[in-house]
């Protein structure tokens, strides 16, 4: 099994562009950890299928648990399956949540990795996406980090910000690799239904950027993160030599996954399972033995489809073998698109594998949908 996910669903406040399930407050926190050691049990039989190489905590915002809540998880998961040899144990913490013990707590109970929630170092861009730190508590955060002893150390940017200058951009992203930080994601900001900015965007409050500024902003992230020795190894993640997300790493080579907590996913073979993304259903049904979970068989198409969005968003690109084995009139579409887009100098085959061209990164959603079987 490549790995463990496991969802706390709690925020203190709301970011504008967040559309990942989670509650403000901690109102139903005790509960919760209840349902989520109880479903950690009702799962034994799935955790214990595969040795478990990483355990990641995301959310929401696990850094607003108390580290008792944590031992108490953890102590569910060590009853049910070894986590003893994990590779990576990651954790989402929030700039403005962490302090000198809690960091030195997280290191004893195991985690190594952590994913600072960044997104900017520029305060007048952090008060636009309602983020709660400030610059300077980001900065602070990671020095703190490292003084606890963490070595391996992710921080989050965004950038395609409404009005945000590239002189902006370009100094949060010198702020990152000035304070040498293992990984670094940076992602574009996106306008997802249900979100504070989708509103606003729909009421004409403000607008996307236009795609020529995305794509010299995407550039200069490029150009800035490879002079300082950072691996390009997915269209959004940036590494130096070792420090891949192994727990993000095993989703895109599409191997098994359990997701724990509201709203989180799991993957085994055809099968996609998710969580129900509503805390005290989750809750009550766990406690009434009720089902808490949805689940699909993926069909050719799905598998098809995945196998190409995961493999062209990654450096090593898609392994044409593997879609060599697909479906007859699938193999035929797959290879004119294949063709049609090494034309255009979208694409290039290398060892067996198709690969999005470095100068059409920036354009890789747009070549994945061109390749998509719907």
């Amino acid at each position: 099994m490549a790995g463990i996910y496991i969802h706390i669903p709690f925020c203190m406040q709301k970011c504008g562009y967040c559309d990942f399930y989670s509650l403000v407050g901690l109102s139903d926190k005790k509960e919760f950890v209840v349902a989520l050691c109880d479903e950690i049990r009702i799962r034994k039989e799935e955790l214990q299928r595969e040795p478990i190489q990483t355990v990641y905590f995301g959310g929401g915002t696990p850094s607003v648990l108390h580290i008792k809540d944590f031992e108490n998880i953890i102590a569910s998961l060590k009853e049910v399956c070894d986590i003893a040899e994990l590779l990576e144990f990651t954790i989402e913490v929030n700039p403005d949540d962490i302090n000198l013990p809690f960091l030195d707590d997280l290191k004893r109970i195991g985690f190594n990795r952590l994913s600072i929630g960044i997104q900017s170092f520029n305060d007048r861009i952090l008060s636009f996406m309602n983020r709660r730190h400030s610059s300077s508590e980001a900065f602070n955060a990671v020095e703190m980090s490292k003084k606890a002893g963490f070595e391996n150390i992710s921080i989050d940017l965004i950038y395609g910000i409404p009005d945000m200058t590239l002189a902006e951009w370009k100094k949060s992203i010198d702020k990152a690799i000035s304070l040498k930080v293992q990984h670094i994601s940076a992602y574009h900001l996106t306008f997802e239904p249900g979100t504070a900015f989708y509103k606003k965007l729909k009421q004409n409050i403000f607008r996307e950027v236009e795609d020529k500024q995305s794509i010299e902003q995407y550039n200069v992230l490029i150009k800035a993160v490879t002079k300082a020795g950072f691996d390009d190894y997915e269209i959004s993640n940036f590494c130096l030599p070792g420090y891949q997300s192994k727990h993000n790493a095993s989703y895109w080579s599409g191997y098994s996954y359990v997701g724990l907590g509201p709203s989180a996913h799991s993957f085994a073979a055809r099968t996609r399972r998710w969580n129900i993304s509503d805390l005290k259903k989750y809750i009550n049904n766990i406690k009434r033995g009720e089902v808490f979970y949805e689940q699909e068989i993926l069909s050719d198409i799905d598998v098809y489809n995945e196998k190409i969005m995961l493999g062209l968003r990654t450096k090593n690109g898609a392994e044409i073998r593997d879609l060599h084995s697909m479906d007859k009139k699938m193999v035929q579409l797959f290879n004119e698109k294949m063709q049609k887009n090494i034309m255009l100098k979208n694409v290039f085959t290398q060892n067996g594998r198709l690969k999005v061209c470095k100068d059409k990164k920036i354009l890789t959603d747009q070549i994945i949908s061109d390749f998509f079987v719907v």
